[in-house]
Parts: structure tokens; sequence; C-alpha cells
């Protein structure tokens, strides 16, 4: 090799600039693991035939595959691991910029380049090595490299945790704190990976793919949020959107570093006014998004082309084992808290504390650490605070008040009742309540620092915002739980999804029910017989009625409003079970009674064998007996039942003799078995809307005499 050709490679790979874009197009190529020659050639712009001639030369040595048992027969294709790749990019960087032939090119160009790079380019390539160091080169046979399961998972939670859980949400909260999210309508944020001209770029939409590669954070017209890397950010349509910087321009002048003069802010034309750039938004904005652009050099690692493992993030409670999505939100609390002048984190250490025991009431659950940053000392599963021992605790105060708890400046007092050997010589620290905007919190983000006031009215809006999105997780891991905990029940009993009501007959039994007795009345008038159904103790009757009861709307209303929708789903599990417990004190034949759950808090009963004035009067006794006061349980604690005053029912009856339903069911009507039960079973319905309209806690029932529905006197059947 020439000398003089040597001296040029390494003036040229020294430079910084150079070192940048061979170090871009290494991770492009890792990202890829190991690739066909295909797909090699379109990572780096070089043709197949190039490949294959510098393959000849010696400059690159691709793995051929071996196939059959004849170790001489090379035929799978070629495939380029990581090595070959990273040599691909540096390649690709000396024909373009230094202007080199292939056969000026040296084959240890790898060897060179690895002792030019710089230390920072050194380490974050060893990121990506330690994530895929169990690629040997035995592993590069087409499909080997998926078949370390276990190490493959690793990597996918890994990478989930670091960026694309992070990432994609807080470019979510941070659009929608800009914007004023509009049903319907596109927005989104870009962030441009180089310095562009900004105002040129806001004054034509068209312009914007001049910003280059860029991650976007882009918001659906059906309010799903995507998060992609772009090498080139266009519009199908770009008159049809506003491009503008995020920071305006007063901002942009007070403001230090590039990220405000970056980030920009896309819209609809027609919803800019929607866009809210108050300072207040935009700085918190700003620091959210800073971490994102430090990292940028591993936005094709974790972003890129390729395919992306699919995870779904879930949660172990278990005693002592740490959750990585959490502890990675912990270390970003951290990192989004800044350094000092000395180098040293502002903010020292973070922890996510969550209820231990979510079946005590709120003033009664201790908090146990689930996650801490990287430094911290405190132990996971372990470390708890608990009301009665720790009153003073800041953790407990914020879960129980629902405000950020702070202490700019700690009391000699609050450092003593600290535990030094765990948290150190801290002198200011917060507390933030998890969720808790419009119900009970989750949990606790507590942070503390060496540092007196180190938690400023904006850095409070940071903590808030990585509440929110632990928020998000911690709802989804318990709603994934509640998922995982129900699917056995689904296997036996498929019909019942509320366990709360799986001993109650459904709506489905009642049909089904009402469907065989007609079938049956059917039956016999098509063979002349007598229209008769066998019951259990009075023998065969010949006519059946309904009782329809439902609790009141307005006690409803009242109750939802005062004690919310669980109480009232509770009240309706309560009604169903005095009905039921009320059944042998009301009916004498009882057995001849069933009671079913149609739906909310609506009860039938279908009764064989009673007359009308005998149904009306049955369900007088039981409105009469369902009103007042009732005992609902709300957990399963002592003392966890609550009792609900003046409580009422509306019921609706009808009754029906079975040569009228054989009537309707006769040939020349015309009319199915699954017709006329659809009109008895609407019927009642419509008996039991009456209450409803007349303001409850009332009867209507069927009138033989002038056939329609009508409030029930009490008394009136001894009249007749």
């Amino acid at each position: 090799m020439d000398e003089r050709n040597l001296q040029r490679i390494a003036r040229h790979l020294k430079d910084e600039a150079a070192q940048r874009r061979v170090h871009h197009n290494i991770q492009r190529g890792r990202n890829e693991v190991t690739v066909t020659i295909g797909r090699a050639s379109r990572l780096f712009g070089f043709s197949e035939s190039q490949l294959r001639d510098w393959e000849k030369m010696g400059l690159i040595k691709p793995i051929r595959p071996k196939e059959g048992t004849d170790a001489r027969q090379i035929t799978g294709q070629r495939q380029y691991s990581f090595a070959e790749l990273d040599k691909l990019a540096i390649i690709r960087e000396l024909l373009d910029e230094a202007h080199l032939t292939p056969g000026a090119i040296p084959a240890n160009i790898d060897e060179i380049w690895s002792t030019l790079a710089s230390p920072s380019y050194a380490s974050e390539s060893q990121v990506l090595e330690d994530d895929t160091e169990y690629l040997s080169t035995s592993s590069t046979m087409p499909g080997s490299q998926y078949d370390n399961i276990n190490k493959r998972i690793t990597i996918a939670y890994r990478e989930l945790m670091a960026w694309r859980f992070y990432v994609s949400r807080v470019l979510w909260l941070s659009l929608l704190l800009i914007y004023e999210d509009v049903p319907g309508f596109y927005a989104g944020l870009v962030l441009p990976a180089h310095e562009h001209a900004l105002d040129e770029t806001a004054r034509d939409p068209l312009q914007l793919q001049l910003v280059g590669e860029s991650l976007v954070g882009w918001l659906g017209q059906t309010r799903s949020f995507f998060t992609f890397l772009t090498p080139v950010p266009t519009f199908e349509y770009p008159s049809d959107y506003i491009v503008q910087p995020l920071c305006p321009p007063d901002l942009r002048m007070r403001l230090p570093g590039s990220i405000a003069n970056r980030t920009l802010i896309v819209v609809q034309r027609d919803e800019i006014q929607h866009v809210r750039r108050q300072e207040k938004a935009v700085r918190t904005v700003l620091r959210l998004l800073e971490p994102l652009y430090e990292d940028q050099h591993l936005w094709h690692h974790y972003i890129g082309e390729g395919m992306q493992d699919l995870a779904s993030p879930a949660m172990d409670f278990t005693p002592k084992l740490t959750d990585a999505l959490l502890t990675g939100l912990a270390d970003m609390v951290i990192r989004l808290g800044g350094k000092m002048a000395n180098g040293q984190d502002h903010w020292q250490d973070c922890c996510i504390l969550l209820p231990g025991n979510m079946s005590l009431p709120l003033q009664q659950r201790s908090l146990v650490v689930r996650a801490k940053s990287r430094n911290a000392r405190h132990t996971v599963g372990v470390t708890s605070v608990a009301p009665e021992r720790h009153v003073t605790n800041l953790s407990i105060r914020a879960y129980q008040g629902s405000h950020i708890i702070y202490r700019p400046e700690l009391a000699r007092e609050d450092i003593m009742a600290i535990a030094r050997e765990i948290e150190g010589p801290i002198q200011s620290n917060i507390a933030v309540p998890i969720g808790g905007e419009s119900g009970q919190p989750l949990g606790v983000l507590y942070v503390t620092s060496y540092n007196r006031e180190a938690f400023s009215e904006e850095d409070q809006r940071i903590l808030r915002i990585i509440a929110k999105i632990t928020e998000e997780l911690l709802y989804t891991y318990r709603i994934r739980q509640q998922i995982s905990d129900t699917l056995p029940d689904l296997l036996e009993n498929p019909s019942i999804v509320d366990p709360l009501f799986k001993d109650f007959a459904s709506e489905n039994d009642f049909l089904h029910d009402l469907g065989d007795i007609l079938t049956t009345i059917k039956e016999q008038g098509e063979h002349s017989q007598e229209l008769t159904i066998p019951t259990e103790i009075d023998g065969p009757v010949k006519e059946i009625s309904f009782i329809a009861i439902d609790i009141d709307s307005n006690v409803q209303e009242s109750i939802a409003n005062s004690y919310g929708d669980q109480t009232l789903h509770n009240l309706s599990m309560a009604i169903g079970l005095r009905i039921h417990d009320l059944l042998p004190a009301l009916f004498s034949n009882h057995l001849n009674c069933k009671l079913y759950h149609i739906y909310g808090s609506i009860y039938c009963l279908l009764l064989r064998g009673f007359t009308l004035e005998r149904t009306k009067s049955n369900a007088e006794r039981l409105r009469k007996a369902l009103e007042g006061s009732i005992a609902v349980k709300q957990s399963e604690l002592p003392g966890g039942t609550l009792t609900l005053p003046d409580i009422s029912v509306h019921l609706g009856v009808t009754w029906y003799p079975y040569d009228k339903l054989a009537e309707f069911l006769a040939p020349h009507h015309m009319r199915s078995v699954t017709d006329v039960r659809s009109t008895l079973y609407h019927s009642l319905d419509f008996a039991l809307k009456l209450g409803t309209d007349t303001g409850g806690n009332i009867i209507h029932g069927w009138d033989p005499v002038t056939q329609t529905y009508t409030p029930h006197q009490p008394g009136e059947e001894q009249k007749k």
C-alpha cells in the first residue's frame, strides 16, 4: 500500500466531521445485526456487483454459509456481519469525501479506523456491542441471530425501557402541552438531527425536507400517536400544513443551546390558532426533549429501519424484583435534573413508591419502594414507609394529600428523622403524587438533593410529566394483571363476565326458558292437547306472569353522584340478593318462581301458575320489602359495608294465560316462537319503563279491562 495513501486516509479519518459520518453509518449497519448482500448494498449505496468485486480483492470478507454435507458447497447467500458493515461505512466515507478509489483502500481499514476513532465514538459503539455480544461468527447463519430467546427479550425490554417508551410518551405529552388537541386533525413535532435555516423552513412547508433526518412524533386523526425516524420529512399535500418553530423568536433569543433553534411543530393550516406557545409550556417541552437530542447517536439503533420486536410492558410486584421501565424513569428523573458546575448531579436520588396493599383504606396504606435510580441506596421491595410510623414522611403526605410536598430546606429535626445511611446529607426533597387528578393516586415519585431549594416551579412541572408517564404505565400494568387474573374464568363460564352476578340467571337464561315454555305450548296446540306446563309442586299450570324490578332513577343518580358508579354497581347486586332471599317469605310456592338478572339494576321474576291479581299482590309486597335502607358490601375488610338509606324501586307486571299464548302461536298468525318471545319481553320492558316515567316507587301492571298498563293501587286485588 502506498504510504502516501495511508497518510491521506489517516488525515481524513481523524477529522471530526468524517468520524461523525462514519459512526452514523456504522450505527445504521449495526441496527441490521447481519444483512444480505442486497440489504448491505442498499444501506450504503453500493451496487451488489461492487461488493462482489471488493470481496474478490480481499477488501471485504462476507460470510458464505455452507449447505449440505460437502463442506466445499458454499451455496448460501452472502451475510455481512458487524465488522464488515463497519468496514463498508468507512469505505463509503473514503470514496465520497476523501475521493479515494477502492484499490487505494487497505484491507485492514477497520483496524486503522479503530486507532483513529475518538473515545466518544468508541464508547458509543460499545453500547451497541453490549446488546449484541451473543452474536458470534457462527451465529451469522440466516435466521440464527434470533435463536437466543433470553438475550433477545432482554435486548427488546432494554430498548423499550431506554428509548421507545420514554421517547414516545414524552413526544406525545410535549405535543399536548403546546397544542390544543382537536379531534379529527393532525399535528406533530419534528426534531431535526442537524442545524437548519429555521425561519426559512417556517415560511414554506415545501422546504421542510431540507432539515434532513428527523425524529417525528405525530398525533393522528384518530388520536393515535406515532413515533418514527425519517431521513426526509415531507408531506403528500404540503399546502395543508403550517410548519413553525416551537420556540417563539423572543424566547429563542433568551434560551441557550441549539434545541430551541431546531425543534419544529406542524399543524394543519386551519388549526394554527390551537398552538399554545406560552413560555411555561415551551420551556417545559424543551427540557423534556433535551435527553432525546443528547442521545441522538442512538436514534438509529432504537427507532431505525429493520425489524423491531414488539414488547408489551407488564410488572410483577414480587418483592425485590425490579422493573426495567420504572427504573428507567427513575434514572431519567436524575438526568432531567441536570448537572452542577462540578459535574455532579443536581438531584441525588429518585424512588417510585407504590402502595403495598390496595385493599386497605387510603389512609392505612404503606408505600413500598418499587423502583429507584441507579445510585439510590434504598432496597426495592423492602424499603417502605407506613402512615402509623412515618406520619411526617413526605411520600405519605403527598400520597394522602394529593399535593406535591416540597421541603426547599430541611430543618434540623427533619434531617435527624431521615436515615442518613440511606439518603445521605440531603438538603431538600420533594414528593410528587402519581395520578390523583380524578381519583386516588397510584403512588409517589420521591426525589432528593444535596442542595437547598433544588426543585423550582419549572422542575415541578417536569416531575409532574414524569408522574403522568408513570401513571399510564401503572394503569397498563394493572389492566394487564386484571385480564390475566380472569382468564381461567372464561374457560369454565364464558357467558359470565362480571363475577359479582355469577349466581344469578342471566337475560340469556330468561329468553331460553321463555322460549321453552312457548315451544311446549305451540306443540300442544298443534296436537290439540291440553295447554298446561308441568311444575315441581303445583302440577300443571295454565298461566304465566312476570315481575320486572328496577331501582328508581333518582335513587341511582343520587348514589352515583355521592358514592360513585362502583357503589351503584354493588347496590344492584345487593338488591338482587335481597329479592332472592325474600322469595320464600313472599311466595308460598316460590319454587315456581325464578329470578333473572337482566342488566344494570333490572331483575325479572318468571312466575308459573300465578293469577294476575296474585302477581300484582306479590309485586306490591316485594315493593314494600325493598323500600328503605340497604347494606352494600364495599370490601372484604371489617367495616367494609355501607348502609344506603331511602332506596325505592318501581316494578312492571305482565300476565298471560296459555290459551292466549297458543292463539299468538297459531299457524294462521304466522308468528314464530322467537317473534312471540320478543313481544312478551318488550311488553314487560314497556311496563317497567312506565314506572320510570311516572317517578318511581310504583307498580304498573296489565289491566284486562282497559287493555293497557295502569298504576297498581294496593288492595285493588281484594276488591275483584
